[in-house]
Parts: structure tokens; C-alpha cells; sequence
């Protein structure tokens, strides 16, 4: 059995603590239509680091969040029909802001 010291998370730690220091940075999420997914996403606004923008089928992404009580209050949903077409959208959103930083 392996056994896990704090030491061995103080990078994460950091990491995080750094993230917090800076504006929660807008994220496309592709396709998050499980709960692990969806939830990673909210937690990780919720924990002000990211501000989530979802990319998938609005209405499978709301039955998820419904499952598993999960709160898209506030939370921008791209609607999208399939996971091949969230991929392709969520990286045109990554092109464009990319280009808009420029």
C-alpha cells in the first residue's frame, strides 16, 4: 500500500493558491455531459478559477445537471448537437480569443 504525505501535494497546492491570486479565467468546456465532467467545471468556478463557458447539447448538459443537483446558475451553455461539434467549437472560442488578445 502506498502511502500518500502531504509533502506530495504541496505542487498542487501552490499551483492552486497561485490560480486564486488571478481573475478566474474564461474556459471552454467541451462537452460536459457526465456528472465528473459538469462538476469539475463548477467546482472549479466555484473555487474562482475558472469561469466556465459550456460547449455541448444544452438540453443533455441541464438533465445532467439536474441528476446530480448540480447549479448553472450563471453559467453560459453554447448549445451544440454532438461531442464532435463541441470540440471543433470550443477550440473556434480558444482561435478567437487568442486573436482578440492580439
Amino acid at each position: 500500500m502506498i502511502e500518500i504525505t502531504p509533502r506530495q501535494h504541496e505542487k498542487y497546492e501552490r499551483l492552486i493558491a497561485a490560480a486564486k491570486a488571478l481573475p478566474p479565467l474564461a474556459t471552454a468546456v467541451a462537452h460536459p455531459c457526465d456528472e465528473t465532467s459538469l462538476k469539475g467545471a463548477l467546482e472549479a468556478a466555484e473555487a474562482g478559477l475558472i469561469k466556465p463557458i459550456l460547449v455541448g447539447p444544452k438540453d443533455k448538459i441541464i438533465s445532467v445537471a439536474r441528476a446530480f443537483s448540480l447549479d448553472l446558475s450563471g453559467i453560459e451553455i453554447i448549445d451544440v448537437p454532438h461531442s464532435q461539434t463541441a470540440a471543433e467549437k470550443a477550440v473556434e472560442l480558444i482561435v478567437q480569443a487568442r486573436q482578440s488578445c492580439s
